[in-house]
This record gives C-alpha cells, structure tokens and sequence, in this order.
C-alpha cells in the first residue's frame, strides 16, 4: 500500500505517550500479574492437605488385621496428610502431645477403645476425633462401632419384613443417642422403637424380663445394644432362652450372639468404616454442621439359618449368598 503524504505525515507526527499512559499501563500489567498470583495462592491453599495424627494401639493377631483395614480406609482420603502415633505400654498423655506438637497436627483421630481414653485428656489446639469404639460417648465427635440404625433397620426388614417392633433395654449416657436417632428414622421402616431405660445392672436385668413378657411374637425383635448396661455374658443366656420359646428375633452387633442363637448380627465393614471416619473427622475440621455421634453406615451381616427357620423365615439359596457368615457353620 502507497502512502500519500497526509498518511505520511499522521505517522510521522503522532504525540508520544505520556508519563499518565505509561502508568496506567504498567498499573494494568501489575494488577495482572498480583490477580495471577493471588489465584494461584488460593488455589494452592484449596489443595493444601490437612496435617493429621492417626493414633493406633499396638495390636496383634485379627486385632492388628482389623486396625489395618480401618487405617487403610483413613488413607484414602486425599484432603489428609497422615502421620501415625502408635500406642505402646510406654506411651504417656505427654509424649502424645508433645508428638502432635512437633509433626503440627492440625487434626487428631484416634483409633479404638485404647487411643479414645487417651485423647479425653489431650491438650491441644488440634481438632480431635475419635473412631471404632464400643463405650460411652464422652463430649469427642465420634464414630462409633454400633451399626447406624438407617443399616440396621434396612437390613432387618430384608431378612426379616414381618417385624414391627424393636424393643432395648439401654442407658442414656452410654446408648441414648442410638435410641434417639432409632426413632427418628423408624418410621420409614414401619418400626415402632419401645426402650426400657436401666441405670444399672440390677435394673437392667428386670427390664430385660418385662421386656420380654411384653414382647408379642414373631413380629417383635430384641435389639442388643453394643456396650449395654447388663453385660451380655449374663444377659444373653436368658435372652436367647426366653427368645426362642416365644419365637422372638434377637439382632446386635456381635456375631458370636448369632452363633449362639441370635437371628443376625450387623458389623463393621472396616476398611468402609476407616473412610466414614475420615470424611467424618474432614468435616469438623472444616466446622461443617453434622451429628457429634454417629453409628458405622457400612455393615456386614451374619445370620443364623436355625433360628430364622424357627420363627417362621423363610430365606432362598439367592439371599443366603448375600450375608457374610452363616451359622451353624457346615462341618
């Protein structure tokens, strides 16, 4: 293209920039450049992980199996950085503190019975959590081992449709939360919950007989709470007895019951339970609302195929496949 003069000389004589241009420029481009750095910053604060203490007792045998598999489960959640403090008979309240202070644990989850009694009196600016255990909730968020009663009574009505009522013996301080979430989702298992509240063994064992004269059969099962105020090596005896000649279903957590005579049994999935624990203890830590207290989501199930014949179950070959253990056991 030619240029004619007039082009020429608006090129030639255009107005230099100004100091004003020029800062505004330079203005833009370091804006720019701080907007870049404070996305990536923020973005670099989103992934950070979060410095987490596992405690763990020292266990051996099936023990150490089962603390395996919920540690496994712990681990899979990517939001956490895991260190692990293992209980041994020379750990102590100071030294686990004084660990959690050097690794900079922003969140503690202590793993089992053992570890839960530790941490009651840990002094630290950490969230703690705790998992995997049996006994009384003491102010700790907690997973606990008693199946959550959505699973319990999802899986009840499939073994068992006819079932009206869930009757417990239970103490407030130790089960009292069970019972309350029991019979916030009983109705949409067409439940009735019916609880007998005993403060101490000797009331606990009057319960349990009222319990069972009041108790209609073939629609009514007996649920065995976890840790219970009479301790099921003197209950249970009597409980199977009188559940057998009334022809009463007895569910718990503890399989060896349905060995002995109870109808099922629902029990951790470990490695399942390890992961609830961990989103669990995520979510305090980001100060999401959610339960102080929930039961184990993923169960497995144990029955008892001679009991289920004696109060009238009747299971196929394609149902019995679905439980992960079956007594009596084939000799």
């Amino acid at each position: 293209m030619k240029l004619t003069d007039d082009t020429a000389l608006n090129l030639t004589h255009r107005p230099a920039p100004t100091l004003l241009t020029r800062f505004a420029a330079q203005l833009a481009v370091l804006l720019c450049l701080l907007f870049i750095s404070i996305s990536g910053f923020a973005q670099a604060a989103s992934q950070a992980k979060i410095k987490t203490a596992v405690i763990l007792p020292t266990a051996t045998g099936p023990a150490k199996l089962i603390y395996n598999e919920v540690f496994e489960g712990i681990s899979s959640q990517t939001e956490l950085d895991i260190t692990v403090i293992t209980l041994t008979s020379e750990s102590s309240l100071e030294k686990v503190e004084q660990e959690i202070k050097a690794k900079g644990s922003q969140l503690v989850i202590a793993v089992g019975n053992a570890s839960y009694k530790l941490v009651r009196e840990l002094k630290t600016d950490a969230v703690v959590i705790a998992g995997g255990i049996s006994g009384k909730p003491n102010g700790i968020p907690t997973v606990s081992l008693t199946g959550d009663p959505d699973t319990t009574f999802s899986e009840l009505k499939r073994v068992a449709p006819n079932i009206k009522n869930i009757r417990l013996v239970y103490n407030e301080a130790v089960n009292g939360w069970w019972y309350d979430r029991a019979q916030a989702v009983a109705g949409n298992y067409d439940l009735t919950i019916t609880g007998y509240v005993a403060n101490d063994i000797k009331d606990g064992v009057k319960l349990y007989q009222q319990l069972l004269d009041d108790a209609a059969p073939k629609d009514t099962a007996v649920w065995i709470p976890l840790r219970s105020v009479v301790p099921s090596k003197t209950i249970l005896p009597l409980l199977l007895e009188k559940a057998w000649g009334k022809k009463l279903a007895v569910i718990s957590n503890n399989p060896s019951h349905t060995k002995l005579g109870g109808l099922i049994a629902l029990y951790p999935k470990h490695n399942e339970m390890g992961k609830q624990l961990a989103q669990f203890a995520v979510s305090h830590y980001q100060g999401e609302k959610t339960d102080h207290i929930i039961g184990t989501k993923a169960l497995r199930v144990a029955i008892n195929l001679r009991t289920s014949s004696h109060i009238g179950l009747r299971l196929s070959s394609k149902d019995r496949a679905r439980f992960d253990k079956i007594f009596p056991t084939k000799r």
